[in-house]
């Protein structure tokens, strides 16, 4: 999708307190061998900050930060990977009670790491259709400290997960940067890589069983070879990496050269350096270096890291940057924005309080 028009207004942020990687190996949570292959170097641990009151931190910082007001907002959009409070219930009332009030339109968003660029995707034509309203609040918050998931041990090839929330308001009128482009493509053959061996109902989360995305791709993996159709979904699965990321450049009118930073979900730094081979970029051209000390933070990485960025100095007006990633479905997405000013983000670094 090709968008005109549409800019990031504010951005927060909420990053907890690490626990280095070193620590965890002294406590038995993982072992020296896994921490050195990983190259991730701490996690960040929120304790008992639930994920809606670390997306009101960094929501308030965003909306600050957009010039906008409570009452501009017309459209609240929460992201999340785990579980975000009591079921039956969804983290955007809270948001509601402390910061926007009742007069919009506020929805949970369930979409995997990919939350964030598919709530910008629903947001871009929502924002076109409605003049009067001035912005859309975006967040996306996670906490992995529960008893069905452990932050160290998620799975083979997979980053140690890391609690924190982002927040980014989009409008019409400038921004510190704009919207080039937002792209989707998926693969659906893919589906059962994440849910393999498990069945469909009841869910695992009303049974109490722990999630190990790692066994499960195993057996994903282990059923394709047998039937011949591995390497055909390997291809396939980078075809629609690439194929998202390449439209994404296009509909943005720049090319691959153009970027000055890419920004990615938290990995592995093989798994780091091998996806942004195959797109054509090198590990030195992307947020690597930074998310390496937050762990996957699940739907929150883009935001997080693109923070860092700005408050950093890392990147400038003028730049252009690709932010991009998959997620379970299997779906990818890719983003183009072009960085205007970042005059408000001077010596504005996060600190591990997230305050």
């Amino acid at each position: 999708m090709r968008t005109t028009g549409v800019y990031m207004k504010g951005i927060g942020v909420f990053r907890p307190r690490t626990e280095s990687v070193g620590e965890a190996v002294e406590r038995g949570l993982v072992t020296r061998y896994a921490a050195d292959a990983s190259g991730i170097t701490a996690v960040a641990v929120a304790g008992d900050v639930s994920p809606p009151e670390s997306a009101l931190i960094a929501a308030q910082q965003a909306l600050k930060g957009s010039g906008l007001s409570a009452d501009d907002i017309g459209l609240l959009l929460c992201t999340g990977v785990w579980h975000q409070g009591p079921d039956g219930w969804g983290p955007q009332y809270h948001l509601q009670r402390h910061l926007l009030g009742d007069d919009l339109l506020a929805v949970e968003l369930r979409h995997g790491c990919n939350g964030t660029f598919s709530a910008m995707e629903l947001a871009v034509p929502y924002l076109r259709s409605a003049p009067h309203i001035g912005g859309a609040l975006i967040t996306a918050s996670d906490n992995f400290g529960t008893p069905l998931i452990d932050r160290w041990n998620p799975g083979e090839g997979l980053a140690y997960l890391g609690d924190g929330a982002g927040a980014v308001v989009l409008g019409t009128s400038r921004g510190f940067a704009e919207v080039l482009s937002l792209c989707t493509a998926s693969f659906s053959a893919m589906e059962e890589v994440h849910r393999a061996g498990e069945p469909l109902f009841p869910p695992g989360a009303t049974t109490a069983t722990f999630l190990d995305y790692g066994a499960r791709a195993a057996r994903f993996q282990q059923k394709a070879t047998d039937d011949g159709t591995w390497i055909q979904l390997l291809l396939g699965h980078q075809k629609h990496n690439v194929k998202c990321v390449s439209q994404a450049l296009h509909e943005a009118g720049v090319e691959a050269s153009d970027i000055k930073t890419v920004v990615t979900h938290s990995m592995p730094r093989q798994a780091a350096a091998s996806y942004l081979k195959i797109l054509g970029f090198s590990l030195e051209r992307s947020t690597w270096e930074f998310s390496r000390t937050t762990g996957h933070l699940g739907a929150g990485d883009h935001l997080a890291a693109l923070h860092h960025l700005l408050s950093t100095g890392k990147t400038g007006p003028g730049d252009h940057l690709l932010l991009c990633g998959s997620s379970p479905g299997v779906t990818y997405k890719a983003a183009v924005i072009r960085i205007l000013d970042t005059a408000a983000f001077t010596d504005q670094e996060a600190r591990p309080d997230g305050l």
